[in-house]
């Protein structure tokens, strides 16, 4: 499981404890990149599923929705095609032992973004309350 070999799984295993958060039909709201000393990049994005047993913060606030961001850290080979539409797509984390290799993927368009990543750092987990949901 990619969360394991994130710079902090805690962050995500403390809200999701019995498995990680699906990253299908996530939405994707920002890209960016990181220009410096090593190349970063930062997704953020709102996942599909809400936790079962959420914060009671989060119950206490009427959340529905979670928002996730990844910091991409030694970042190379990056590809990216802006997607029109929605910006739902479906977001793949892979780790191969050494590096992460990580793809937004949006229908009908396919491949969106395209990422070698040496490491990721959860840079935030939090929740609103969507009004489309």
């Amino acid at each position: 499981m990619w969360v394991e070999h994130v710079l902090n799984p805690k962050t995500i295993t403390s809200i999701y404890p019995a498995e990680p958060p699906s990253l299908s039909q996530v939405q994707l709201h920002e890209l960016s990149v990181i220009c410096g000393g090593d190349l970063q990049c930062r997704l953020r994005f709102d996942l599909k599923d809400f936790p079962v047993d959420a914060p009671i913060k989060w119950v206490q606030q009427k959340s529905n929705t979670v928002q996730l961001s990844l910091n991409l850290i030694q970042t190379e080979l990056i590809q990216c095609t802006i997607p029109g539409g929605s910006g739902i797509g479906a977001l793949s984390v892979i780790h191969d032992g050494t590096r992460f290799q990580v793809t937004f993927t949006t229908q009908p368009q396919g491949v969106a973004f395209q990422a070698i990543a040496t490491w990721i750092h959860v840079d935030n987990i939090s929740s609103y309350q969507n009004e489309l949901r």
